[in-house]
């Protein structure tokens, strides 16, 4: 039933898709999501159905993990309507981008550093930190930064050994090196290996309407503000566990920021690599308050996002 409603509530939130379709295309895919493009395209029906069945995927695995970790006060599905929301809150993130594919390995990275918690040997798990960080990379380069994510975590919720940052330094080469030498064989190793250095330049942006940029910066920059005003609120009345786990996602959002320094070709889009640490952390504030005020909250977010998507419609009306 949990997976139905979410399921429902994300045909709702990018019901533009069927009217307005998205006209720009991607910026900054990496080696898998350009070979998936050629496949299936990236805004198709086949490739905005590939894009809702991950939203529904995402948000149910958020789920699990916020509540799995008890994150928040209680178990509701609000951790993965917030992400849907967030991920389809502004026109730009509604199609099959390479932020959205990317942001599949980055629950995983954030479960398996939640996984390493009180546990004698982790190596499977901090292997996985790294190996899961190089896959999110070759879809979208600036998943690299999981890896910084990773090793935060790791600092904050086990003694410090670098033994353990080697293992996910392996991790992270494997994906590489198995893609790599996948293409020396099949003779496409040169303009993969141009793809991959392609993908990293310093403050590279792509460029976009005036209004469009203010518009999602702005609406970005006030929802940043609130999850930093909202952090001290986070840690009340928690246990030393569940505050560590949230420093760890708070983290994951400040360094999610930071992408920007050396990813190539940056487009609005970009953004969205916010909205799975923005919306858990969001929906921790909606779990606190009153049922009546977060009703009407949520509804002006919803609001707001299906009349971004729909301006166009509107406007030619």
């Amino acid at each position: 039933m949990a997976s139905l409603l979410l399921g429902l509530y994300i045909l709702l939130v990018r019901s533009s898709v069927f009217w307005v379709p998205f006209e720009g295309s991607p910026h900054g895919a990496g080696p898998f999501s350009a070979w998936l493009y050629e496949w299936i395209g990236h805004n198709t029906l086949p490739a905005q159905l590939l894009a809702m069945a991950l939203l529904l995927a995402q948000g149910f695995y958020l789920n699990i993990i916020v509540s799995e970790n008890r994150l928040a006060a209680e178990v509701s599905l609000f951790p993965g309507v917030f992400y849907v929301l967030l991920a389809s809150l502004l026109p730009e993130f509604v199609y099959l981008s390479p932020l959205l594919l990317g942001n599949t390995f980055y629950l995983i990275v954030l479960g398996e550093v939640f996984n390493s918690y009180k546990k004698t040997e982790a190596a499977g798990d901090i292997f996985n930190i790294g190996f899961w960080t190089g896959a999110g990379a070759l879809f979208y380069p600036s998943f690299l930064a999981l890896l910084l994510v990773g090793f935060v975590g790791l600092n904050i919720l086990r003694a410090f050994k670098i033994r353990e940052r080697l293992m996910a330094l392996a991790g992270l080469f494997v994906p590489f090196f198995l893609t790599g030498t996948w293409l020396f064989w099949d003779g496409g190793y040169p303009e993969y290996a141009q793809q991959v250095k392609s993908g990293f330049a310093w403050l590279d942006f792509s460029p976009a309407p005036v209004i469009a940029a203010y518009r999602s910066l702005g609406i970005m920059a006030v929802l940043i503000l609130v999850l930093i005003v909202s952090y001290r609120s986070y840690l009340l009345k928690q246990s030393i566990d569940v505050q560590r786990k949230i420093s760890i996602v708070f983290w994951g959002l400040l360094l999610s920021a930071l992408t920007v320094f050396f990813q190539a070709d940056i487009g609005l889009e970009h953004l969205l690599i916010l909205t799975l640490p923005a919306g858990l952390l969001l929906s921790l504030n909606f779990i606190r308050l009153p049922r009546q005020t977060a009703e009407v909250l949520h509804l002006l977010l919803l609001a707001l996002a299906l009349a971004l998507q729909f301006q166009p419609l509107l406007f030619s009306a």
